[in-house]
């Protein structure tokens, strides 16, 4: 939206027009108040929304870094439970009749 000189000149002249020349400081007061207020809230929206999305960012960077680590945990998961399969197919059939009293 731009406003040049001739429309705030304009704009200026009408609420003088409308509200006298007694009213007008206060009502320009009321407005600055207004304006000032609603900055703040813009601001410190954007600061929520930019926030949200750095906290994404984040979470996704973490995920894709943590990636190749649980990779690295399925394997050895993987490989682990082979192991004692076998270990356990071994044990299963050792000779039990081995006397250790001796």
């Amino acid at each position: 939206m731009d406003i040049g000189f001739s429309e705030i000149l304009f704009i200026m002249l009408l609420a003088l027009i409308l509200f006298g020349p007694r009213k007008l400081p206060e009502i320009a007061r009321q407005m600055g108040k207004f304006m000032a207020e609603f900055r703040r809230a813009s601001t410190d929206f954007q600061s929520q929304i930019h926030e949200e999305i750095r906290k994404i960012e984040l979470e996704e960077d973490t995920t894709k870094a943590l990636a190749p680590a649980g990779e690295v945990l399925n394997k050895a998961e993987s490989s682990i439970s082979t192991t004692l399969s076998r270990l356990t197919d071994r044990l299963k059939n050792f000779p039990q009749d081995h006397d250790y009293d001796a």
